[in-house]
Parts: C-alpha cells; structure tokens; sequence
C-alpha cells in the first residue's frame, strides 16, 4: 500500500492548516449577529500574516485573531449605543419639555423644532458613560491581550529561527492624561 495523503510540496501546502483550521472554528467567537465565514476569512488571513509554525504559534496566531475579532465587535457596539442615543433625542425632549409643562399624561408630545433636535443630538455623539466606561475596559483590555500575544508570539517565532528574543518587554503604556 502506498503513502496517503499529499506527497508533493505544493500539496503539503495546501493542506498545511486543514486540521488546525477545522479544529479553530469549534471554538469560533462568532455571536449570531457574525457570520462564521466571516471569522474564518478573517482567521485565515490573520493566520497567513503571520505564517506560524506548529500547533503553538498557530494558537498564539488564532488567540490574536480572536482578540481582534472582539476589538471589532466592541467599536460595533459603541456604534450601536451612539446611534440609539441619537434616535431617542426628539421624544426625550419632548418627554422633558411635557413634564417640565405638567403636560405629560394630557395627551400628545409637543413638537420639538429639527434644528433643537439636531443641536441636542450632537452632544450624544459620545456614549453615555456607563457605556463608555464598559467600551474603554474592553477595547484596554482586549488591546493589552493582543499586544502581550503578539510579543509571545514574535519571541516564539524569533527563537525557532535561531534569533534572540527578549526575556521581558515593558510596556510604557499608561492610564489616559486628566
């Protein structure tokens, strides 16, 4: 019987993250609103950017992937707060201006002019804090993960060419100026 499976270096090549790719998307952080060809796109092409080799840098390459995939998600979120924030402008001016009035349960919502609605909008340009503070501990924390993968990761891949790798990176990186 002969050998099975690919024999030439192309072949190889091909099949190179079959496993790996199979195995990753079990554990796919997509959400039901994601589509799970999107992420394995975005693995793919995360993976091929930094051509790993064997299971622990293709998982350091997959956790990267993941973190960043998440990233994305957290700035779609801070989207999503900011637009409904918006939408709510005109009825709750004119919830406050019917209960400033003593107007609220006697019938309909008075009408608030475009250009007030606008004006109000665009101080609702940022989240509310509440949210705020939810997507600045997200995206910190999820950027820190990532940076600290991708230092593993670079010292792994430094290391299996033969080159030095730093024992320990600092990061210079602090909380924001007041």
């Amino acid at each position: 019987m002969g050998k099975r499976g690919p024999n030439t270096p192309e072949s190889k090549a091909a099949v190179r993250h079959n496993a790996i790719k199979h195995g990753l998307t079990a554990d796919a952080p997509v959400i039901p609103t994601e589509l799970l060809a999107d992420w394995e796109r975005f693995l793919a092409g995360i993976i091929a950017s930094y051509e790993p080799v064997g299971r622990l840098e293709t998982e350091h390459a997959t956790t990267i992937a993941s973190l960043m995939w998440r990233r994305r998600r957290v700035a779609r979120f801070e989207v999503a707060v900011i637009a409904a924030n918006m939408e709510t402008t005109e009825e709750d001016l004119q919830i406050a201006q019917a209960y400033g009035a003593g107007t609220l349960s006697k019938g309909p919502l008075p009408s608030i002019p475009p250009q007030t609605v606008a004006q109000h909008q665009q101080r609702r340009i940022l989240p509310p804090p509440e949210d705020l503070d939810k997507i600045m501990k997200y995206e910190a924390h999820f950027h820190r993960m990532q940076l600290q993968t991708q230092h593993e990761l670079e010292a792994l891949q430094a290391r299996r060419k033969g080159e030095h790798s730093p024992l320990a990176r600092v990061d210079f990186t602090g909380p924001p100026l007041p």
